[in-house]
């Protein structure tokens, strides 16, 4: 990833130093027969499983995404890099790939400066868009684009499988919070490069025909379906997803 540096980021936020790895998780790879995942501790530690599994060679790229907007994916994949990190001792970059409503800049405290576009077009280093977020368990950060892209679904996959390689560099897992499946296809154009992708419903709010449409895209395009993480609600899970095998 080459071209104009924008410098490298103040003392403060982006200089601190990734935080010492902890012994290396010893778990077996997970059964999936259990697709569903509610939103509490242990059923993150599971999703954070399946994500480890679902890697080889001691690395680990998974997505998270909504099948529409208003979702909890960016709280979902904070929620898991964050258990990657903690409970399984992994070196962890959040990526922030959903261009149409980024929120990680605001909800990680992170200041200014270049994100995943400027990386990928050769406009900024991956070292000056890197970020060590304090407020997200000190994990890396890699934020989106302050400015929008023309065409976010056009990420260029070569471009994007050099930026994949330079950051394991960094980690051990990289979770990247995705656009919502079904208004865009900007999610289809990079889970084709990941070991998974969970897939997030709202209590409530998600429909069955949209979330099995979401879920059919995905295994369409062959991608790995780590589980469907229903958010906002811990007792009532769809009967269907319960159901599949």
């Amino acid at each position: 990833m080459s071209g104009q540096d924008t410098g490298p980021p103040p003392a403060g936020e982006g200089d601190a130093p990734l935080p010492a790895r902890l012994p290396s998780w010893p778990g077996q790879p997970v059964a999936k027969d259990a697709p569903v995942l509610t939103v509490d501790g242990e059923l993150m530690r599971d999703l954070a499983a399946r994500a480890i599994a679902a890697g080889s060679n001691g690395m680990t790229k998974v997505g998270v995404a909504a099948v529409r907007h208003g979702e909890g994916a960016t709280t979902i994949a904070r929620s898991l890099a964050s258990c990657l990190a903690a409970n399984f001792g992994q070196r962890v970059v959040l990526v922030e790939a959903n261009q149409r409503s980024p929120s990680l800049r605001e909800v990680c405290g992170l200041r200014p400066g270049a994100g995943l576009s400027e990386v990928l077009s050769g406009g900024a280093s991956l070292e000056a868009a890197l970020r060590m977020s304090r407020s997200a368990g000190k994990m890396l950060v890699l934020p989106a684009s302050l400015s929008p892209m023309g065409n976010p679904a056009g990420y260029p996959q070569g471009a994007l499988r050099n930026l994949v390689a330079e950051l394991f560099f960094y980690a051990d897992a990289l979770v990247f919070d995705l656009a919502p499946l079904l208004p865009y296809p900007d999610t289809l154009a990079i889970a084709g490069i990941l070991d998974g992708v969970a897939v997030v419903m709202r209590a409530g709010r998600t429909t069955r025909r949209d979330c099995t449409q979401a879920v059919a895209g995905l295994q369409g395009a062959g991608v790995t379906v780590l589980g469907a993480v229903l958010n906002r609600e811990k007792s009532v899970v769809p009967g269907f997803f319960g159901r599949r095998r």
